[in-house]
């Protein structure tokens, strides 16, 4: 009951405040509550220096303020003594008197975040005149780096460089959105990489330690997987066929690339690290053993010479095979020629089964091409080698 007479009171005597003041009194404290409404303030940003992304926001604000101190003093500039000395009126006054305490504030502050801004704006550009070079390496070393072992460490020992002078001439410094945007460097990532250079070599290391492996036996798998599809026929340069051909040439052969990765990594070479590359290659031998005997000699036409040629080239590549048969795939030869009909080479294609060191015999495609010399004649033929078949000898 007390507070509800207290507020009655209250109103009353506001009421008398207004009424008390003159019809142009009236209408100017109207303008001065618009001025003062219009504007908020924000104090984060008076006490400086206000960064580069706020700068705006604080020119906007201290605009209103202008605009609101402006107004403000004016209207009550022009009321009469009077009016000046309502309670209203006085309330307003104070507040403009706020107004311009955080304007010179705001102001002072805007100076400061300008300065700042200026200076950092002349440090993005002497970082970026003085680390362009380093551009390569932070870029491969960003996301991984990638590799030879030995480039690897030119990427640390290139990157240990621009992290000495990061910490001599520019400590501290960061990423700026708009200032990284138009000159196009982002100082405080490119040290940040070239602190984390060791710790992003050795991830690097380990992952492809790792992802060596794992990827010799997807393509082991995979050639398995394919090989009835494929006809039976590997690619003799692919890593499956070099493994079957001599499996512990070819893991000597790995160890020798992959110890050095271990080694540098911190890591010892497991003793059964290339167990599940094994188990692989035993699944692809069992995998040849059961269609072996199911794939016949499919040569049979016949040219003497480009099997004779055939043999002849076959065994001065692949020593220690012996040739059992030859044959064409088709009957007659193909000729290329150019878009104005004239020859450019005559090639057939045919096929030889030969006996290695292993209990199955390889098929193997071939193709003799004679390039085109003039006056209906081609030039003596060469020989190319296809996929091989590991099959029956017969």
């Amino acid at each position: 009951m007390v507070t509800l007479f207290r507020a009655v009171l209250v109103l009353a005597v506001l009421s008398q405040s207004v009424l008390a003041m003159s019809p142009a009194g009236t209408r100017g404290m109207r303008n001065v509550q618009t001025a003062i409404g219009s504007v908020q303030l924000l104090p984060e940003l008076r006490n400086g220096p206000i960064p580069r992304e706020k700068m705006q926001t604080a020119k906007n604000l201290l605009r209103d303020l202008d605009s609101a101190l402006s107004r403000g003093e004016d209207e009550i500039a022009r009321m009469s003594e009077a009016d000046r000395a309502d309670p209203a009126v006085v309330e307003a006054s104070r507040k403009l008197q706020e107004f311009a305490a955080f304007r010179a504030d705001l102001h002072k502050a805007m100076e400061g975040g300008a300065k700042a801004s200026a200076a950092n704006d002349a440090q993005f550009r002497a970082f970026r005149e003085e680390t362009t070079g380093y551009a390569g390496v932070v870029k491969a070393f960003r996301n991984g780096p990638h590799g030879t072992l030995d480039q690897v460490k030119a990427g640390v020992a290139e990157l240990a460089k621009l992290d000495a002078l990061c910490r001599s001439k520019y400590p501290g410094i960061q990423d700026d959105q708009k200032l990284s945007f138009a000159l196009n460097i982002e100082p405080g990532t490119w040290c940040a990489v070239a602190a984390q250079r060791q710790e992003l070599a050795d991830a690097s290391i380990k992952k492809a330690v790792g992802g060596a492996l794992n990827g010799l036996v997807a393509q082991v798998k995979e050639s398995r997987e394919k090989l009835a599809g494929n006809n039976g026929l590997l690619a003799v340069d692919g890593v499956p066929y070099q493994l079957l051909l001599d499996r512990a040439a070819g893991k000597a052969s790995l160890t020798a690339k992959l110890k050095p990765l271990f080694d540098a990594s911190g890591q010892s070479m497991p003793a059964d690290y290339f167990a599940p590359l094994d188990e692989q290659l035993d699944a692809f031998a069992a995998e040849i053993d059961r269609l072996a005997s199911s794939w016949k000699f499919e040569a049979s036409h016949a040219d003497s010479g480009s099997e004779a040629g055939a043999r002849k080239a076959f065994s001065e590549v692949y020593k220690g095979r012996s040739v059992l048969k030859t044959g064409m795939l088709f009957g007659h030869a193909t000729i290329d020629k150019n878009a104005l009909g004239v020859p450019t080479e005559r090639y057939r294609t045919g096929a030889l089964l030969a006996r290695g060191s292993g209990k199955w015999c390889e098929y193997r495609q071939f193709t003799a091409h004679e390039t085109y010399a003039g006056g209906g004649t081609y030039a003596p033929p060469r020989y190319t080698f296809g996929a091989m078949r590991l099959q029956a000898c017969q």
